[in-house]
């Protein structure tokens, strides 16, 4: 099932962003921008072009500048001007509308993502207060220990990465997560490694991996993908073709995983025919999904517009959860995928977890947004800006995701 990113709602869609661009402009500026010589831009929906479940919507309109009437008098009296000022308020109050964002990965863990979306140029560009946004931690998902942990403490310790024994020796070691980075320092602690005689080069999935090797693991980084995936990762890594065991050519690589990772890693390599791969994969930690208490699941089913899911397993706890609040948990997969998924749209770290969403028949293909070009931080924090636009757009229109 191929992955296709959400379409471009024209012409409403052009417009929103149009509008909230020009209304961004005209902030700046200090000029109004406006629809006629009298009349500044707001506007009231009169159609409802989406029809999926009820919106969490506090409001279905949003306006991008004021008012005004030809109608009206150029110099209200007092009393006029004291109840106009005081509709107006009611009005904002009404038409208020605040966007919901739910960070997924583990307490704590957020930080960055929760920056980068409140500091998105695109909030500003949307007219975007610090209370229109909220933003809620839940967790998803908890780290446990590997079954595969002391197999790695113990490779450690009996010199598998130091040695100068061709048969004891790894080219590569190959981390794809923080997680997996943090585990691995631990073991290097408990082994008392000294890492400075470590002879395997060290591969990074991408930046936030490569910094947590750094500081985790104070291990410097030999290679990082072009891309921070991996597929990507499996295409670009070099062969070794000398220093060997045996000399046989067989590029051997050590890789500490989680027990849910998929085989992507070891299938990409192994399926190479520049050259030959060993993989030996060792899970040393794991994920478990979390359960949410019942303020947790109220926020979920009630006011969450927006999730932003950082792996495969939290896309799987948060159904989970939404399972439980249903009362289907017990019901076959099939019979689950026409539940829907609490009513949000997905704002996935890259495609790996994209395509979780979409295998799990929850959602449909134009709510799940994420980077095809740049998957990791940055794009994330891009893709979950693109699905706020698009909230507050069908918001403003009165419909549901």
């Amino acid at each position: 099932m191929a992955l296709m990113h959400p379409p471009i709602h024209c012409p409403r869609g052009t417009i929103f962003i149009l509008l909230a661009f020009l209304a961004y402009i005209s902030n700046k500026s200090g000029v109004v921008v406006t629809a006629t010589s009298s009349t500044s831009i707001a506007f009231v929906p009169t159609s409802t072009p989406f029809s999926p479940p009820q919106s969490k919507s506090s409001s279905s309109v949003i306006a991008f500048a004021s008012s005004s009437s030809t109608t009206e008098s150029a110099n209200p009296s007092p009393s006029e001007s004291s109840s106009s000022s005081s509709s107006s308020s009611n009005d904002n109050e009404e038409d208020k509308t605040t966007i919901t964002v739910a960070l997924t990965r583990e307490l704590g863990k957020n930080t960055k993502i929760q920056s980068a979306i409140q500091n998105h140029p695109m909030l500003k560009m949307l007219g975007m207060k610090q209370d229109d946004l909220q933003i809620v931690e839940m967790p998803c998902i908890e780290h446990a220990r590997g079954d595969d942990l002391d197999d790695l403490v113990q490779l450690m310790k009996n010199g598998a990465l130091t040695s100068e024994k061709e048969e004891e020796e790894y080219q590569y070691i190959v981390v794809t997560s923080p997680e997996a980075a943090r585990v691995f320092g631990q073991a290097i602690k408990t082994a008392e490694l000294d890492v400075e005689t470590m002879k395997a080069k060290v591969v990074a999935v991408g930046k936030a991996t490569e910094k947590a090797l750094q500081t985790q693991c104070n291990l410097n980084v030999d290679f990082v993908p072009s891309k921070a995936n991996g597929e990507t990762l499996a295409v670009e890594l070099p062969p070794v073709m000398e220093g060997t065991k045996n000399n046989d050519g067989v590029t051997r690589v050590l890789y500490p995983a989680s027990a849910k990772a998929a085989d992507t890693i070891q299938e990409g390599l192994q399926s190479r025919t520049d050259g030959a791969f060993q993989v030996d994969r060792l899970n040393t930690y794991d994920t478990v999904s979390a359960t949410f208490d019942d303020d947790q699941t109220r926020t979920m089913m009630e006011d969450v517009d927006i999730a932003c899911f950082g792996s495969p397993s939290a896309v799987e706890a948060w159904l989970g959860n939404v399972d439980l609040a249903l009362g289907i948990e017990s019901l076959p997969d099939e019979d689950r995928q026409t539940a829907g998924n609490g009513n949000v749209v997905a704002a996935c770290i890259g495609t790996t977890t994209a395509r979780a969403c979409l295998e799990s028949r929850r959602w449909e293909a134009r709510n799940i947004y994420y980077p095809k070009e740049n998957p990791g931080m940055d794009g994330w924090a891009d893709s979950t800006a693109q699905a706020l636009g698009d909230a507050m757009e069908r918001k403003f229109w009165g419909g549901g995701w």
